[in-house]
């Protein structure tokens, strides 16, 4: 006789055993599990909504597959990767060089809670996460290796993470620490909750919409499928949340706190760029402040409020940081784009400029006026002077350039002294979380730090582009050949003052 999955699934996923050959804090470890000062009965009530057999788990990822698959080789064959915009193609080149590596990474920490978490149901629901981020990846890779032969650039999808590429650095830097480094209860947290649950909707849900519209269907089909399954292993966060309210509340606030902003400053510099400035004006539904607003602030604070927490401390710092963060960020890697992997856009012409306007009200007066100096200088021919010729300060803790948090008129010094060292950091957000765990962070050594250390050689733009694995074949410059700038080949510039003089610009 059959049983009906209902008759045994209960048990298949609750299956667990006394130890009778090792002691238990030997097989599960606090260091590993999280689950110190919780009592063993605690994780008895850890639930999940989903219940799937790895049976019907194949079949429907398998279906899935083969709808990709489809619609991929069908789109590659077609020419429409020639027909799109470059601004959009770069933002496709930015998420496949910095996020494929990162779903590799999370095989690992699913692995992870396979073997450590402290309840067998959320050890049978990591293989299910487990086996849901090494398809990712090979989604990633195979997506990539198809249009490899049309873009060196598509290699970065599995080359970027072995490459010191500074804002790879700052992106390993963020999932080491919470994905590879953290126990099981804080990786959760972090990763499940706050990444997966929340701050990736941007990249999977806005950025599909975006690239649906710009008709990379491919791409926008690709970062659709992946997001159905983030749904699924994203819930390992909300149980575990419940079981550390009830009781280590503290500990939930502090974790959480830290990284939502962690988070934040990440997203600023991967979905912000491609969403205010890389997708075609035509083609933008919302601006990146909107889709935070709905659906990351709403979700963040629902969560808050349903299970007891207070907003971060820093929440009105937060809101105000919608404003500027990214356009900062956004400024900092044009300027910089000697050292990045992609082309980047600048996204200033004077149409765009004025959508910017409506939807970021200070932004002329925050950043309009630097990027006029950049339009004169591109337009008198003198664009060697928009180039760096010295490395940006960057924050101890987000590995981001200090200044780009806030704006402009808001660069204070951030600094705290550990072990006779002095760190400096983007915001008094970041320095707080620093100090939460100082010997945590203190030895991640920035690209200035390795510079000045002597790691970096020769000790030139040169040397650090090839330190960082850039390329001539790769190496960023404006993506339409700074055309946008003849927008404001006139006696006047955009606010109807005096243009300004081609003068050197910062980092000169």
């Amino acid at each position: 006789m059959l049983l009906t999955r209902d008759d045994w699934y209960e048990t298949s996923r609750d299956l667990d055993w006394t130890f009778t050959a090792v002691d238990e804090a030997v097989a599960f470890p606090a260091s590993w599990s999280g689950a110190g000062g919780i009592p063993p009965q605690a994780w008895q009530g850890w639930e999940e909504p989903f219940r799937v057999s790895y049976r019907d788990y194949v079949r429907i990822q398998r279906e899935k597959e083969s709808g990709v698959k489809a619609v991929s080789n069908a789109l590659v064959r077609s020419g429409t990767y020639e027909k799109l915009d470059p601004a959009h193609v770069a933002a496709s080149h930015l998420h496949m060089g910095t996020t494929c590596m990162v779903e590799h990474m999370a095989v690992t920490m699913q692995s992870r809670f396979c073997r450590f978490a402290p309840t067998p149901k959320w050890r049978n629901l990591g293989v299910f996460g487990m086996l849901d981020e090494t398809r990712h990846t090979q989604l990633d890779l195979r997506f990539s290796h198809d249009l490899l032969g049309k873009d060196p650039r598509f290699d970065w999808a599995q080359k970027a993470f072995h490459t010191n590429e500074w804002g790879v650095i700052a992106v390993k830097n963020f999932f080491d620490d919470v994905m590879l480094s953290a126990d099981c209860v804080e990786a959760a947290l972090a990763t499940s909750l706050t990444v997966e649950h929340g701050f990736t909707n941007i990249q999977f849900v806005a950025l599909a919409a975006d690239a649906m519209a710009a008709g990379d269907i491919n791409w926008s089909n690709l970062l659709s499928s992946i997001q159905t399954d983030e749904a699924r292993h994203a819930q390992q966060g909300f149980p575990t949340l419940s079981v550390l309210m009830e009781h280590d509340p503290q500990r939930a606030q502090t974790a959480l706190d830290v990284a939502f902003w962690r988070s934040t400053r990440l997203f600023q510099t991967l979905t912000g760029p491609a969403m205010d400035y890389y997708t075609p004006l035509d083609q933008r539904k919302v601006s990146f402040k909107e889709f935070m607003l709905e659906w990351i602030v709403n979700h963040h604070e629902r969560i808050l409020e349903d299970y007891g927490l207070k907003k971060p401390w820093y929440w009105d710092d937060f809101l105000r940081s919608l404003e500027q963060g990214h356009h900062a960020m956004h400024l900092g890697t044009w300027f910089w784009r000697p050292t990045l992997f992609w082309r980047p856009n600048a996204g200033v012409s004077k149409d765009e400029r004025e959508w910017l306007v409506s939807k970021y009200p200070t932004w002329e007066d925050d950043y309009g006026v630097m990027w006029d100096q950049i339009i004169a200088n591109v337009n008198s021919g003198a664009v060697e002077r928009t180039l760096p010729e010295t490395l940006p300060s960057l924050c101890s803790l987000t590995q981001l350039p200090i200044g780009s948090a806030f704006s402009r008129h808001e660069v204070g010094k951030h600094a705290t002294v550990h072990n006779g060292r002095t760190y400096h950091f983007d915001s008094h957000i970041s320095k707080w979380c620093f100090d939460q765990d100082p010997d945590r962070y203190a030895g991640h050594k920035t690209v200035v730090d390795r510079f000045i250390g002597g790691e970096i050689q020769p000790m030139d733009l040169g040397g650090g582009l090839m330190w960082m694995g850039i390329t001539p074949d790769v190496m960023g410059d404006d993506v339409y050949a700074y055309r946008w700038a003849k927008d404001y080949v006139s006696p006047a510039a955009t606010n109807g003052a005096p243009a300004p003089q081609p003068v050197a610009v910062a980092g000169d």
